[in-house]
């Protein structure tokens, strides 16, 4: 709703449709009460209800949202990423007795799938091979650590509760890419 009716004050979240992408996320209990900060790197906290509905209409998938607290600067929220969805990026591979390598890939695109799609052996050895999930965020299967990156989030609380042992690494299956990079595969 507007945080302050009629007027172009941003947009205040009060509740989650039970079928909307947000509700089914895991940040849920977290965004009642939270403005919407930007949009795809777009400041909207001086707007009405309906531009703002607009501008996540118009958004191409994933919608880059931000939120702050009511009466905080978008500046007090975490980076948004630097590089729109679709740039092409360049995802250096670090494999063990193998070459590096540079794989083309684009905002956006699933980590997982783009190293799978580049000969990239995610899955090394025959238990990871055979027992992995398939690109579901259970196995920790697809870990890879993360030497440097630009434009990335940091990782989620899931990814430190399912590879605590590893503060590098990220989940490749959840993971799209926000940016360049350069890994090692585990």
């Amino acid at each position: 709703e507007e945080v302050e009716e009629g007027a172009p004050k941003g947009v205040k979240v009060q509740e989650l449709a039970d079928s909307g992408s947000a509700y089914a996320s895991e940040y849920r209990d977290k965004l009642t009460g939270l403005m919407v900060a930007s949009v795809m790197g777009q400041d909207c906290q001086s707007i009405g209800f309906d531009d703002v509905m607009q501008m996540i209409i118009d958004a191409p998938s994933p919608v880059d949202i931000a939120f702050v607290l009511e009466g905080t600067s978008s500046g007090a929220t975490a980076p948004t990423p630097s590089f729109a969805v679709g740039t092409p990026v360049v995802i250096k591979v670090m494999q063990e007795g193998k070459p590096d390598m540079d794989v083309q890939a684009k905002v956006g695109d699933n980590l997982r799938k783009t190293l799978l799609e580049n000969d990239v052996e995610v899955y090394r050895g025959l238990k990871k091979k055979l027992g992995n999930c398939g690109g579901g965020g259970q196995c920790t299967f697809c870990a890879v650590d993360f030497e440097a990156s630009e434009g990335w989030e940091e990782r989620s609380e899931y990814e430190d509760q399912k590879i605590p042992k590893f503060p590098k690494a990220r989940l490749a299956c959840l993971n799209n890419i926000q940016g360049p990079a350069t890994i090692r595969t585990k």
